[in-house]
């Protein structure tokens, strides 16, 4: 293994460490505290709790390695350890965090707080190419032998999980969970985008071939020529396509401009860049 690998795959563990302590303190200090709900593992694990008094540090732990056992072949190499290593070290935070309580006794405090702490620790274990197990794998599983895709299902398992709170919580700690959902979402997208900001850039002009050559000999950045039809007069064109960081976009502006002031230039947001040169999934 190249020492580069191993600086890679020890960043990614330190994300898994500090997203699942995040989330372990989100849980106890807001979640459990304020007797709300989550999603996932966890949320099977609080409905646990609060039903049968059973710790969430041992029982998500063993539905989890259940889960991977089960859905192990489903996941890269990469992913598998990595979600083995995030699964122990969220099991351990939850026992060893347990005790924490800041005994604040607004439900809104306790929802966003937990949803901001949940979500940026999510965050962080995704961005470390990680899964927090549970049920990601069912819904790989789904989407493997079913037509539903793996997002369509992890939603509609976790909506179950939130809704089955309906059985053991208030309904108006329910819908605090919602909002705790959306918080999370909201953190996690932000932590994700942050650690990899990346934009798109389509550019239509008659030198498309001279600005991908110096982009490429500015940026190290490779880019695709496709072949286009203009809507209005049918002539044939170039569209250059390129996807760089955030921080070479104005250099890359300025290659364009210098080529062709009157070139067309759409910049589009990206979620995720998987491939040469970005950060790969394994």
């Amino acid at each position: 293994m190249s020492k580069k690998a191993i600086q890679i795959h020890t960043k990614n563990i330190i994300f898994c460490l500090l997203g699942t302590f995040l989330i372990a303190v989100g849980v106890n200090a807001f979640i459990i505290a304020a007797n709300l709900g989550e999603g996932g593992t966890v949320g099977i694990s609080l409905n646990l709790k609060y039903t049968l008094g059973l710790s969430p540090a041992l029982t998500s732990f063993i539905i989890n390695i259940i889960l991977i056992a089960v859905g192990w072949k489903y996941l890269s190499k990469t992913t598998a350890i990595y979600t083995l290593i995030t699964v122990i070290a969220s099991s351990v935070w939850l026992a060893l965090t347990e005790s924490f309580n800041l005994h604040l006794q607004s439900d809104f405090i306790n929802s966003i707080f937990g949803g901001a702490f949940i979500g940026i620790g999510t965050g962080f274990v995704i961005s470390a190419r990680s899964t927090l197990g549970g049920t990601s794998v069912i819904a790989k599983i789904i989407d493997k032998y079913t037509e539903v895709k793996t997002a369509q299902a992890l939603f509609v398992l976790d909506t179950l999980i939130v809704l089955s709170f309906l059985i053991t919580i208030d309904i108006e700690n329910v819908l605090y969970t919602i909002v705790m959902l959306f918080i999370v979402e909201k953190c996690m997208a932000f932590v994700i985008e942050g650690f990899n900001p990346k934009k798109a850039i389509t550019i239509i002009s008659e030198y498309n071939g001279e600005i991908s050559d110096q982009i490429h000999y500015e940026t190290g950045r490779g880019s695709t020529l496709l072949n286009g039809v203009g809507g209005y007069e049918r002539r044939q064109t170039n569209v250059l396509y390129v996807v760089v960081p955030q921080n070479q976009l104005a250099r890359i502006k300025k290659i364009v401009n210098a080529h062709d002031s009157n070139a067309f230039l759409v910049i589009h947001d990206v979620r995720d860049v998987l491939g040469n040169g970005f950060m790969k999934m394994q």
